[in-house]
């Protein structure tokens, strides 16, 4: 089953049987029976009537709402899981320094561990200092260990992370370039692209752990903060590379994506319908279907699958293993 994205503005969506219509002055654009999807992103201006929302909510399908932007304002669910016990045993581990620490160092040593197989399998030969960044990034993960606070780790996931990105730059063979992380807004296509879909990789995850009934503003790595969904932005640093990095590549490399499909709004740039067609479309694929070389199928269903293993770790005390490329392909290759 996949997610809808409606970004055409100004269209209704609206209930008629047991299926949902997708219209814009009255004339239908799509309509689809609600077997077939297990969530709706709106992207700006759409509107829902509350006869379809009800209908949604009562068939356990999430709707998202989005700016038409692409930035994530918050989703209207149906009641999540009332494991309050798992709840507990967070608050518990929470409150245990060191085993709070342990998972933090566990987070951070995975993601660069994703990065540095990023940087060996798309490096290009027109940038022969890849080794150097690796070696770089390597020493770097030797002081995991050492670190005695999460802001420690962190320091060094922002070291390691902004030789990845130099590294980066150099894997794209396109019309556009890529030179280092820019945000709030971005302001370059390949920016654009990586924002939008850390967005939405993030509001999958949150999903995912809201429906095991966790606590999504109590993270390990990322502190407490009013507003925040801490332990969401835990779980999405293995998720970075594997999903969005890697498809990002795809998308400019394979040029399924041209300069006609942004547009310029000030000092920010954003991407067209049809850009934003194309990329939930490729988006799917990944979340949903086979994935190439990792053999996943379906990352939404990983995502999920990792989430029952945290609440597991947490609370029957076993190790927590994140999703990491470097096994995978070490594996392979042996």
């Amino acid at each position: 089953m996949a997610v809808i994205y409606v970004k055409e503005q100004g269209t209704l969506i609206r209930k008629s049987g047991g299926r949902i219509v997708v219209s814009r002055n009255a004339q239908p654009l799509m309509e689809f029976p609600v077997s077939n999807i297990e969530g709706i992103a709106l992207m700006g201006n759409v509107q829902i009537t509350a006869q379809a929302l009800h209908f949604l909510l009562q068939e356990g399908i999430d709707i998202s709402h989005y700016s038409y932007g692409g930035q994530y304002l918050g989703q209207t669910a149906a009641e999540s899981s009332k494991n309050i016990f798992l709840r507990f045993s967070q608050y518990e581990l929470y409150n245990n320094e060191q085993k709070r620490l342990d998972y933090a160092r566990t987070i951070v040593n995975n993601k660069i561990g994703n990065q540095l197989d990023v940087i060996c399998r798309y490096r290009w030969q027109d940038y022969p200092k890849w080794r150097d960044d690796a070696a770089q990034i390597r020493k770097m993960r030797e002081k995991i260990p050492a670190a005695a606070t999460a802001n420690e780790l962190l320091g060094i996931e922002g070291m390691c992370s902004n030789i990845y990105f130099r590294s980066f730059g150099y894997m794209f063979h396109c019309d556009f370039e890529f030179r280092g992380r820019n945000r709030r807004p971005p302001r370059d296509p390949i920016n654009v692209m990586i924002s939008l879909g850390y967005t939405f990789l993030t509001k999958e995850i949150c999903s995912a752990l809201e429906s095991e009934s966790f606590e999504t503003y109590l993270g390990f790595l990322h502190g407490i903060r009013y507003g925040r969904k801490s332990l969401a932005l835990d779980i999405v640093e293995e998720f970075r590379q594997p999903v969005i990095d890697r498809m990002v590549l795809k998308l400019f490399n394979k040029r399924m994506l041209s300069k006609y499909d942004f547009e310029t709004e000030g000092e920010s740039v954003i991407l067209n319908t049809e850009g934003f067609r194309k990329f939930c479309t490729e988006y799917e694929k990944w979340m949903s279907g086979k994935n190439d070389d990792v053999n996943v199928s379906g990352f939404r269903r990983l995502i999920r699958g990792q989430a029952a293993l945290l609440k597991q770790s947490i609370q029957k005390g076993t190790e927590y293993v994140p999703f990491s490329l470097e096994a995978r392909h070490v594996c392979g290759e042996l």
